[in-house]
This record gives C-alpha cells, structure tokens and sequence, in this order.
C-alpha cells in the first residue's frame, strides 16, 4: 500500500457477546501521504464488536501525570553493552515520547471539550495496547486493525488488563520528520482529517466525540522510512 493512499477505516465495540455488523469489530484507520490533511478515499464497512470477557465494569483510570509520559517511557534507553548471553526475546511495545502524547491527547480533547464532550483520560494499559499493535503495523502488517495472528481489538485490550464495555480504535499514518514536533503535526493533522468526517463515511469522527469513551490509548511512532504511526484507542 503506498504511503501516498489515503485510506480510512473505524471500529466499535459494544454490548456482552460477540455482535457483528459486518465482521467483529467496528474498527476504523486513516493513512495519509503527509502531514496535511487530505480527504480519505476509502471506508471499510462498519464493524461492530462486544463487551469485555472479563465482565464490563472499568478499571480505574490512569491519569496522564502533566509534563510527564502516560503509556510509554520518553524514548527507548540506549542498549547496554552486548554479553555474551543471549536474552530471551520478549515483545515489547515502541516508546512514544510522554511531550508527544500529551500534545496530541490535549488536541483531541480540544475537540471533544467544543462538541460538549468530556475530555478522555490517558490509560497506560489501553497505551501499550495501542503500542503493540502500531509495532505489528510498522512490522510488516501495513495499517489494519486486526493483522496475521493478532487478536481481535476487545481481546487485545483485556490481555492488558483493560476492562470495558464499549470500545473503538482509529488507526493511521503519515510522513514526517523526526522531532517530536513533527511527529505531533503529523499525528494531529491525522486527527483532523478524521474530525472533518461527514456523514455517512464518518466513524473516526465517531470514536473521537463518542460521548460513552472515556479512556483513551494512545502511540504514535515514527518508523525507519520517515513515516509517523498512530494508534488511539478508546474505551468506556
């Protein structure tokens, strides 16, 4: 897929069981070729999806400490010195900078605040949720919400401790330079494109003033090609 395409798709989860509106999940992503934001060419069918196995009920919000990162650690800490031991390999989800997340979560609740909405919470299990699946992405996997081996959304979110009953996810890309700066007008311009939705092809728009969220997680990572990924995911 090249990185020039602008694509949109969306995801909602809701109810006790399983409920499928076309497949299992609403899911919803958004890939742009720059850091502007150009109309989407495309939209999934709806999906919709079903509540928490673990029981609905939330877990307790994490707040977002000002000036400090939620989900993920600042940047990755250089590797130490190699050993002569070998480690296991563990699947570990890419570190977003805390200054970048905090820029974007306050946009998206700029937004949420002028529809009458209140502002989302980050959470930091709903974060790395989000993480793991931006590193499939980057991976090989492209933007999708649910790729080769990977579970379902509802099912990704309770492997990180997350309860919920409802919950969506909005998905994309775009190029950008290197700085958190960048990184921050490459991810908030996705989140424009997707705020300027119109009906009927507007399930971003959904997820991000969707009155039942209240959590949000959130990763936005910047491969080796120049390319910024963003995963936000949402729960109530």
């Amino acid at each position: 897929m090249p990185f020039s395409a602008a694509r949109v798709r969306y995801t909602l989860v809701a109810g006790s069981a399983a409920v499928v509106m076309g497949a299992a999940f609403m899911v919803a992503g958004l890939a742009q070729g720059s850091t502007e934001s150009p109309a989407p060419t495309s939209v999934d069918a709806p999906l919709a999806a079903a509540a928490s196995p673990g029981g609905a009920g939330e877990a307790e919000p994490t707040p977002s400490p000002s000036r400090s990162p939620s989900a993920k650690a600042k940047k990755p800490a250089p590797a130490s010195p190699s050993s002569s031991r070998k480690k296991k390999s563990t699947t570990r989800a890419q570190a977003t900078s805390g200054t970048v997340v905090e820029q974007v979560l306050a946009h998206i609740n700029e937004a949420r605040v002028a529809e009458g909405r209140r502002a989302l919470i980050l959470d930091t299990k709903l974060s790395k949720a989000a993480a793991l699946h931006n590193r499939v992405m980057i991976g090989g996997c492209g933007l999708s919400h649910q790729c080769s081996g990977e579970s379902g959304l509802g099912d990704r979110f309770s492997a990180q401790g997350v309860k919920w009953s409802s919950a969506g996810e909005n998905i994309g890309y775009g190029s950008s330079g290197g700085s958190d700066a960048a990184m921050v007008k490459a991810a908030n311009g996705l989140t424009d494109a997707m705020l300027a939705e119109v009906p009927p092809d507007d399930g971003h728009r959904k997820n991000l003033l969707n009155s039942s969220f209240k959590r949000i997680g959130l990763s936005v990572v910047r491969d080796g090609k120049g390319v910024t990924w963003m995963t936000q995911d949402f729960v109530g």
